[in-house]
């Protein structure tokens, strides 16, 4: 049968098919979405020379009034302070109490009155009634802000530790200190440079982002081939403290290349969750480099879930490069599950070009769940061979599953070679499997 007329008259069938399929899925029962928060992990942390965090002056505080000390929420739960009923009772208070706001606002008075001396009986207290891991990070981070080299050293020793947190907190204090121990880690825990990296990268992020910038930058210059991901993390630390927009304008001041990439995608895919017209217009810019394609194939992407067909125009408008390649490819991915009539239509307005091969592409593998032989009629149609091979043979995958005899009947009369009817018939093994 004629390829051109599958793709034609095919498209109102998948429409049909798809329209049932959606239908089904408004049905189906949506998981509650998380609504717990946490604070900043920086939030009761003691900087050096902050008259806060010397005990004669956390006990002078504790002779003040009732109502100048206390807030008003810790009125209203009649949250205990660690000088009136000491360490155990408090803790015990942070992480059994039913009352959920008094449990957090308990830990926030257990870390705020945390000094180098009281921190192991802390810690003995948190292993004795099983804190959870959110406790024990916030614990490590501010044990390692407030003590060093020490709590990254009794870290190390004890079965419940989190040298990450330890060395983040440590990073934001005392950054030389930290990255010092990194240089020279014992070799029992050598095997994890990597991760305390993160925290390093994190802890500086959190004191000083162009700080933690020219780490990572340094990292890069030595080819960490991790530097690109690691800058992931200072761009989301960016975004967690000043929005979208103030953090787009400030990846636009990193040097040029995949570690500036990283940041502009971590940016990328918040912003134009919350503002598509605006993230659109500052990623445009950078649409011909190479260092920004996911990014802009990020703001298409998730554009497109919302609203497909202006932004596959915006894409479709673009300066050529790899991004809008990306993003036209992963646009009409979800297009297709929405309404694959209307995508199709927009794709037989295109002119063939390889932004067209990509688009079909992305259509064709979303289709091939719904209508595996339209979705070969339109792989069929890709001009470039390589992309026309392996849209073919992803198509061919999702035949064999769907209905293996009509897929090997197809696969037997459709003249591909004997390689390439090997790898449709033998798709890789999905990770986890």
């Amino acid at each position: 049968m004629d390829s051109k007329f599958l793709i034609k008259n095919g498209l109102w069938g998948v429409g049909l098919v798809a329209a049932y399929f959606f239908g089904s899925s408004q049905n189906s029962t949506k998981a509650p979405e998380d609504s717990t928060t946490s604070a900043p992990r920086s939030l009761s942390v003691k900087r050096a020379g902050d008259p806060s965090s010397d005990p004669s002056s956390f006990s002078s505080r504790t002779r003040t009034s009732k109502s100048e000390e206390r807030g008003k929420l810790s009125q209203i739960f009649e949250i205990s302070r660690l000088s009136n009923i000491g360490i155990e009772a408090l803790t015990k208070e942070a992480l059994n109490d039913p009352n959920p706001v008094k449990r957090r606002l308990a830990f926030s008075k257990l870390l705020e009155g945390m000094t180098v001396e009281n921190s192991a009986a802390i810690r003995d207290e948190l292993v004795s009634l099983g804190a959870g891991r959110k406790e024990w990070q916030d614990f490590n981070y501010a044990w390692g802000a407030i003590a060093g080299q020490d709590a990254f050293t009794n870290s190390t020793m004890s079965e419940k530790r989190d040298l990450e947190a330890v060395i983040s907190g440590w990073a934001a204090t005392d950054p030389a200190g930290a990255i010092a121990m990194l240089v020279n880690l014992p070799e029992d825990i050598a095997d994890q440079k990597s991760q305390l990296e993160r925290g390093i990268v994190s802890g500086l992020a959190d004191r000083d982002r162009n700080e933690a910038a020219k780490y990572v930058y340094s990292l890069a210059s030595e080819g960490r081939e991790d530097a690109p991901r690691l800058m992931g993390i200072v761009a989301y630390e960016v975004l967690r403290k000043d929005g979208s927009e103030s953090a787009a304008r400030w990846t636009e001041s990193l040097a040029d290349g995949l570690v500036k990439g990283s940041a502009m995608n971590e940016v990328a895919g918040r912003y134009v969750r919350e503002d598509p017209e605006a993230a659109s217009s500052w990623i445009a810019q950078f649409a011909t480099e190479e260092y920004a394609a996911s990014a802009v194939a990020e703001v298409g992407k998730e554009w497109a879930e919302k609203e497909p067909l202006t932004a596959v125009t915006w894409l479709d408008n673009l300066p050529e490069g790899q991004g809008q390649k990306n993003g036209l490819n992963a646009a009409f991915g979800d297009w297709e599950d929405k309404d694959p009539v209307a995508a199709g239509e927009y794709l037989l307005t295109m002119a063939e070009s390889p932004k067209r091969d990509a688009a079909i592409k992305g259509f064709a593998e979303g289709v091939a769940w719904q209508d595996p032989q339209i979705a070969l009629a339109w792989a069929l149609d890709i001009t470039n061979p390589q992309i026309r091979g392996e849209s073919i043979t992803r198509v061919g995958h999702a035949y064999f599953r769907r209905n293996p005899e009509a897929a090997q009947e197809w696969l037997t009369n459709s003249g591909f070679s004997a390689e390439m009817q090997k790898a449709i018939k033998n798709p890789p093994r999905r990770r986890g499997r």
